[in-house]
């Protein structure tokens, strides 16, 4: 049955309206309901599920032969649906070393997510193209890398991704690869003009990239005491609750 909505300013149709409504349809103008409600629509549960990793230890292997990260840093799942990473370990996907990540990692990237409060799990690939151009553009010039500055030129954008499972009818909200940063819009108030580094992005990622999960323990020295090693990126499966 198709439903049509008329504008009737009397909050009833008059019998000339109703005879026109074609067959099958039917008015709303007696309806007892609220308009909002009517255009509500159910939002999927979320999920911190991710589903088996398509990782192995050869493509891990052709990985630190490419030069992302050095032996030793990054291990396949197990097997588990959900990723339980160990003491110290973060979940990466694969496509972020694609669009820049490396290891070992510039100290001022954990301090830029936990400003944001975001878990590097939930970033996309984008995301990282991003944070790879701010760098590069930073070092290019010899400046230092401020995490105020990037945190003034850019947001950090949800995009919410549907995820269902084999055999499962259920489709839920992904709580990883769903966050991106995008640069900030004019603010005259707080003096903020667009900064946008040469516009460079893939719109498009394969369809499978969240498969290919594996995870990363990556340390970093402390300034006081080199002998001292900390993991700041790593983090357990946690649902979205970033700030802009």
């Amino acid at each position: 049955m198709n439903i049509t909505a008329k504008d009737v300013t009397e909050g009833a149709a008059s019998s000339e309206e109703v005879e026109h409504l074609s067959e099958g349809e039917e008015s709303l103008s007696n309806m007892d309901a609220d308009p909002s409600e009517l255009m509500k629509r159910d939002k999927p549960a979320p999920t911190l599920r991710f589903g088996p990793s398509l990782m192995s230890a050869a493509l891990i292997e052709s990985y630190v032969e490419r030069g992302y990260f050095p032996v030793g840093v990054c291990r396949p799942p197990q097997g588990e649906e959900m990723p339980d990473p160990r003491d110290g370990e973060c979940v990466v996907f694969r496509d972020f070393f694609v669009a820049g990540l490396r290891f070992p990692l510039d100290s001022k990237v954990p301090e830029i997510l936990a400003r944001f409060k975001v878990k590097i799990h939930q970033l996309t690939p984008n995301a990282f193209v991003m944070l790879s151009k701010f760098f590069w553009a930073v070092k290019t010039f010899g400046g230092p890398v401020s995490v105020d500055t990037f945190c003034r030129l850019y947001d950090l954008h949800p995009q919410g991704r549907k995820v269902h499972f084999a055999d499962e009818d259920e489709v839920f909200s992904a709580q990883s690869g769903c966050c991106t940063f995008v640069p900030r819009r004019p603010n005259k108030s707080q003096k903020i003009d667009r900064v946008e580094l040469s516009h460079c992005q893939k719109n498009r990622w394969d369809d499978d990239w969240t498969e290919f999960l594996l995870y990363a323990k990556v340390g970093f020295p402390s300034a006081d005491d080199p002998a001292e090693v900390s993991c700041p990126l790593a983090s357990k499966v946690l649902p979205v609750e970033h700030i802009s």
